[in-house]
């Protein structure tokens, strides 16, 4: 073997081992597929409303990171093990979450995306209740995935109202087709979300209440593990999208 080839050989070793040193340096992002949150375009390229301010955070912040799609449950899961530098993006920041995870600055104030109730067409409250009344109603189930946070109003109004809470593992629209199969009587989720799985299950199976005082769409942030240095999440949030 002459010399040139040798030391094209020894090029692309080096390569490769300085690919393999980043992609273990990198700080792990957990997502899953949620339009508009986060999802991936025409061409592949993971994008989104949680997505982009994050990207351009880290990128001026000159942190290198990879995306890594990974079902709800399970980014609560390992954020919690602390076994690697990880955060989960876009999630609420709640009492429980906050005795084992680090969380950024919001990256998503989601006020144009209140949440409702996607309801089926039997449950039909007064519609000058407000969320704890409605809530309060003898005999009703929601719906709610477990370990899910809908931020601290609806959290609190859930808890206090004691209703009877129908656990599920499944993704968004499997939960509202259980709900047109009287599973339970609602789901929490934003009304663009709502109106996207009406038109797709059928108007004549479900619907939208809302509840009088519903509050804005709560703040969205990297819920990172312990392992996430504190230096790391200041360079981040000082390099957020104001």
């Amino acid at each position: 073997m002459n010399h040139r080839c040798i030391q094209l050989l020894l090029g692309l070793c080096i390569c490769s081992l300085s690919t393999q040193a980043f992609a273990a340096d990198a700080l792990k992002l957990l997502y899953e597929i949620r339009e508009p949150m986060s999802y991936r375009d025409s061409r592949g390229k993971i994008t989104g409303l949680v997505v982009t301010p994050v990207e351009q955070a880290m990128l001026a912040a000159d942190i290198s990171y990879v995306w890594i799609e990974t079902p709800f449950k399970r980014q609560l899961n390992v954020v919690e093990a602390n076994d690697d530098a990880v955060c989960a993006v876009g999630m609420f920041k709640n009492r429980d979450r906050q005795k084992y995870a680090k969380f950024s600055l919001a990256i998503l104030r989601d006020t144009t995306r209140p949440s409702v109730m996607l309801a089926h067409k039997d449950f039909q409250p007064d519609k000058g209740m407000d969320l704890l009344r409605t809530l309060s109603l003898p005999g009703i189930k929601i719906l709610k995935k477990e370990s899910a946070s809908y931020g601290t109003v609806i959290d609190d109004a859930i808890e206090r109202s004691r209703i009877t809470v129908v656990g599920t593992t499944a993704e968004s629209m499997n939960m509202a087709k259980m709900i047109a199969a009287r599973r339970a009587d609602f789901i929490f989720v934003p009304e663009d979300e709502a109106l996207n799985m009406i038109k797709l299950i059928g108007e004549d199976k479900l619907y939208i209440f809302k509840p009088l005082g519903m509050p804005q769409g709560p703040e969205r942030f990297l819920m990172c593990s312990q392992q996430v240095s504190d230096e790391l999440l200041q360079r981040f949030n000082k390099a957020l999208p104001k």
